[in-house]
């Protein structure tokens, strides 16, 4: 039987998503844990461990349990932050939101525009998947404004993953099949009759 994270790793094939940056070491994402006092969900941090930093270069949207203000059915993936040092490493991002979102989560992507995709880190709400909105961000906020902006989008990381889909670019045509082209003798005396003019 195909465990959790085999399936995981099957629809991130799938969507055409693959591993840019190694295996990580148990002890970085350990440093994480203790630094902050929270324990990381299993399937994220196999995900982590395995996949570091991704690469995909066409868009990928994501089943939402909630409705949210402003937004479409589904949404649209931005960029996993990832373990190493630069811009879109996890540490710095949990350090850039903190006390802007309940303490109970920390960003774990971001989506075009300045909002997060984050993830619960404590028991009650440990695993879960919530859509972060930058719009509704209150200034020096109350912990119950802290969640006001903040909506439900998986029960687990790995539901999240599963709910991948490659979003269809609508400006592109459409394969048609097999086109048949029927002609009558009149048209190919024109095409005959303006081959010869243009001699």
């Amino acid at each position: 039987m195909q465990s959790s994270f085999e399936k995981v790793k099957q629809k991130l094939l799938e969507v055409g998503i693959t591993n840019e940056g190694g295996i990580y070491s148990d002890n970085l994402v350990i440093s994480i844990e203790q630094k902050y006092g929270f324990r990381l969900p299993q399937d994220y941090k196999k995900f982590l461990l395995t996949y570091g930093r991704i690469n995909y270069n066409h868009p990928i949207s994501y089943s939402l349990i909630t409705n949210i203000p402003k937004h479409n059915e589904r949404g649209e993936l931005g960029y996993f932050y990832n373990l190493q040092n630069n811009n879109n490493d996890l540490i710095s991002n949990i350090e850039c939101y903190l006390g802007r979102m309940p303490e109970k989560m920390i960003p774990f992507a971001d989506i075009t525009g300045g909002d997060q995709l984050c993830i619960g880190v404590t028991e009650d709400v440990w695993g879960k998947i919530y859509f972060w909105d930058h719009d509704q961000e209150h200034f020096d906020p109350s912990e119950e404004e802290l969640w006001n902006n903040v909506y439900l989008v998986a029960n687990s990381f790995s539901e999240f993953i599963l709910s991948f889909k490659i979003v269809e670019d609508e400006n592109l045509p459409k394969d048609l099949g097999i086109v048949s082209v029927k002609t009558t003798p009149e048209f190919l005396k024109l095409v005959e009759k303006f081959k010869s003019k243009k001699k």
